[in-house]
C-alpha cells in the first residue's frame, strides 16, 4: 500500500508537467460562429481566467460578446444581435501531452436584439425575435501549437442558437 501511495504522488505531478491550461492562466481571444441565421458569421471575443484547479482539470470563469447581423425578406429587414456573458468552464488538463484541452461549460448572459425595415410601406410579418437572458451549454477545446497560442473549436446549445459552432484563436496572456 505504501508503495502505491508513492507512486501516485509521483505520477500525479508528472500528469500536469506538460499541462498549457493551469491555475492562475488567463487567455484572451476571438471567433468566428458558423451555421447561423441568415448565413452570415458570428464576430466574437472571449476571456477566461483559470481560478482553481484540481486533480484532472482547470475551472476557468470569464466573459464573451458575440455580434451577428443579416438581412432578411429580400432586404427589407435587418437584424443585429448583441450578446454579453458570463461563463464558467471545466478544462480537463490531464489528457495526451497537454496540447488538446477540451472543456464543458455553461454562459449566462444577455441578448440585445434590433431590427430595422426598409420599405415594403414597413408592412412586416412580426415573427421577430426578442432580446433576453441567454443561457447556453457548451463543449469545446483548445489546440496548442506553441505555449501561448491555441486554436479553439466550441458548440454549443441553448436557448439562444445563433451561433452552433464556433472557431477562433485564443492567446495565453
Amino acid at each position: 500500500m505504501k508503495k502505491l501511495t508513492m507512486i501516485m504522488l509521483l505520477l500525479i505531478p508528472a500528469l500536469t508537467l506538460n499541462a498549457q491550461v493551469r491555475q492562475g492562466d488567463n487567455f484572451l481571444g476571438g471567433s468566428i460562429g458558423l451555421g447561423t441565421q441568415g448565413n452570415s458569421p458570428v464576430l466574437g471575443a472571449s476571456f477566461e481566467s483559470m481560478i482553481s484547479s484540481s486533480l484532472t482539470g482547470v475551472v476557468g470563469i470569464g466573459g464573451l460578446y458575440r455580434y451577428h447581423g443579416y438581412t432578411e425578406n429580400g432586404s427589407s429587414r435587418d437584424y443585429n444581435f448583441s450578446s454579453l456573458g458570463a461563463q464558467v468552464n471545466y478544462n480537463f488538463t490531464n489528457i495526451g501531452a497537454g496540447e488538446f484541452v477540451p472543456y464543458v461549460g455553461v454562459t449566462v448572459g444577455y441578448n440585445k436584439v434590433s431590427s430595422d425595415v426598409n420599405g415594403n410601406n414597413n408592412v412586416i410579418d412580426d415573427e421577430s425575435y426578442s432580446s433576453g437572458v441567454w443561457v447556453w451549454g457548451q463543449l469545446g477545446a483548445r489546440y496548442f501549437f506553441s505555449s501561448k497560442v491555441a486554436a479553439t473549436l466550441r458548440v454549443g446549445l441553448g436557448n439562444n442558437d445563433f451561433y452552433p459552432l464556433e472557431l477562433g484563436i485564443d492567446f495565453k496572456l
